[in-house]
């Protein structure tokens, strides 16, 4: 008998090739949508950056065949495009989801692959939802089993997402068992996305992660429904994606298929509250609640100590961040915004606060520590000139389903008209009734009006 372990690419393809809509539960459906949501909302909030005027003056050079929506523009795209451009402005303002099992940001380079396949193939809304559950579970699995050791180099987001988009484009073009293994093994050859690119003023880079997982799930699942070969081991062989580029061992291959839907694994993707890198979360959480509960303001403060396991310290610890996409993923800025401003949703993090004397100040009062054993994730304590101290340690919670359409709305609101939010919003509730998803893609052409949160 063939170890546990084996057979991995294959049998992850059959788990697609059978999911039927009518096994999911509810829950699952209402998840799927919310994550839909979400990611137009983080699209959107892309819309007028440096990142989506490049991309836009490439993909409208391009020839190909114009079917697919490019988010927030009249005109239309080759999918593989689309799926380039919609997912990389969809991850510029870091308000897309996250999974927290695995750290990997599964929505910004599934979704772009389900729906311009969907729009292609002339899908209805139960066939988006089900490509996207695929998705997100081919994409979780792959971070998780790949694990820190993938992650101290590599992107999951760009490397595993790929992946997650090839099974649900492949999900959607109808491919058989042969052809779905093959384009996950086409995905495997294709997945990239180094850490790098966080580092010396190169974050754009990785914007370009996840639209590159999308549009390279999409060219594995056509080529291989053209009969296209790929490693039908890319996964588990000894030259392969686990192999290469981690140190997953047994146990986490054999976990790459237990308990396949039960649950599906989009349920624990995390929604976010703030606009930053969700490493921030913690120490953003416990400095707004001390200064609230103990009523300090910036001119009290001493010292501002947070503590976290060595990891986050490198991916947040930025003390001087020189733009604000530099400053998503600075948690010294993120705590004196929230302590200075109050909050750190879209409308706080802009150019004016990043260069706030008084935010710079406090951000100059703050050391990260890092701590391997430090249980939670993060701690805070806040110190202050008359010698009184104050210790959290902080957990922030995912936004549940309701607060979701709530920020869908705050998200838009500066972008969009009123009755514009509304009908995407009221559509998407409705996914699955649609018999063709062009009644929610047309809608996803409406062009923004300028934000003031977009510079650069």
């Amino acid at each position: 008998m063939a170890p546990a372990s084996s057979g991995i690419t294959e049998r992850l393809a059959a788990f697609v090739l059978n999911m039927d809509y009518g096994r999911i539960p509810g829950e699952t459906v209402r998840r799927a949508k919310a994550s839909l949501l979400d990611w137009i909302g983080s699209a959107y909030a892309g819309k007028g950056s440096a990142t989506d005027r490049i991309l836009y003056r490439l993909v409208a050079e391009w020839r190909g065949k114009r079917i697919a929506t490019l988010v927030g523009l009249k005109p239309s795209a080759s999918p593989l495009d689309a799926a380039l451009f919609n997912g990389a402005v969809s991850a510029v303002m870091e308000i897309d989801d996250v999974h927290e099992e695995a750290g990997i940001h599964p929505g910004i380079g599934v979704i772009p692959a389900a729906l311009a396949v969907a729009e292609q193939t002339r899908a209805t809304g139960k066939d988006l939802i089900v490509s996207i559950i695929a998705g997100y579970d081919i994409a979780v699995r792959l971070a998780r089993a790949a694990g820190e050791s993938h992650y101290h180099f590599w992107h999951s987001t760009g490397t595993c997402n790929t992946f997650g988009a090839a099974a649900a484009a492949g999900k959607l073009l109808l491919l058989d068992l042969q052809e779905l293994t093959m384009a996950l093994g086409l995905a495997g050859t294709q997945a990239s996305g180094l850490w790098e690119s966080l580092n010396a003023g190169a974050a754009m880079a990785k914007h370009l992660h996840s639209g590159k997982a999308a549009s390279s799930g999409i060219l594995s699942a056509f080529l291989a429904g053209e009969g296209f070969k790929g490693s039908r081991t890319i996964i588990e062989g000894e030259k392969g994606f686990l192999a290469s580029s981690s140190k997953a061992n047994g146990q986490d291959r054999i976990r790459l298929t237990e308990d396949l839907g039960k649950p599906f694994l989009i349920t624990r993707n995390f929604f976010k509250r703030y606009a930053c890198c969700r490493t921030c979360f913690e120490g953003m959480e416990g400095v707004k609640d001390i200064f609230q509960k103990h009523q300090l303001r910036p001119a009290d403060i001493e010292t501002i100590t947070a503590t976290l396991i060595p990891r986050r310290v490198w991916m947040v610890g930025n003390h001087h961040p020189k733009d604000i996409y530099e400053a998503k993923f600075s948690l010294p800025f993120g705590m004196a915004l929230v302590a200075v401003h109050g909050d750190g949703g879209l409308e706080q993090y802009n150019e004016k606060n990043l260069r706030d004397p008084v935010v710079l100040d406090l951000m100059g009062k703050i050391k990260l520590v890092s701590d391997p054993g430090v249980i939670p994730k993060t701690s805070v304590e806040v110190s202050c000139k008359d010698r009184s101290s104050f210790v959290a340690e902080p957990s922030s919670q995912s936004l549940d389903l309701e607060e979701v359409k709530e920020k869908f709305m705050k998200t838009l609101s500066a972008r969009l008209r009123e009755e514009q939010i509304q009908e995407i919003l009221s559509t998407v509730e409705r996914l699955e009734e649609m018999e063709e998803i062009t009644e929610l893609t047309r809608l996803l052409k409406q062009k923004p009006m300028p934000s003031p949160a977009i510079s650069g």
